[in-house]
């Protein structure tokens, strides 16, 4: 569920909060992220607007990427099938090419396996 304050939409903290990365073992470290994919559908076209800010979330923490302004991908999975390279990265020009390819991957492997 998503509420409303003033003019911006807040969504509720993700399921998968993981911690920062410095204060875990390496293996550790990569478990908790892969157990953070099992959380989101395996096919992006079936994503919900909070599984796409669960996405993001779980991106932005695995590849320390500098924060993104949720606002900006305020759409379901199949609205973000139709996203440029180019339109990711005018939302986030920091990691927006990070972010198209992981999408793309999962896409790709919902698709084809």
């Amino acid at each position: 569920m998503r509420a409303t304050h003033g003019s911006q939409v807040c969504y509720p903290e993700p399921k998968c909060k993981i911690p920062p990365k410095n204060s875990f073992t390496r293996q550790q470290w990569r478990s908790m992220v892969a157990n953070c994919d099992h959380l989101l559908p395996k096919d992006p076209r079936q994503w919900t607007r909070e599984h796409v800010a669960s996405w993001l979330q779980h991106v932005i923490t695995r590849h320390q990427l500098p924060s993104v302004q949720l606002d900006r991908f305020l759409m379901n999975g199949k609205a973000l099938c139709l996203m440029s390279i180019e339109m990711f990265v005018h939302r986030v020009p920091l990691g927006g090419k990070l972010l198209y390819k992981d999408f793309q991957l999962r896409l790709s492997s919902a698709l084809y396996s």
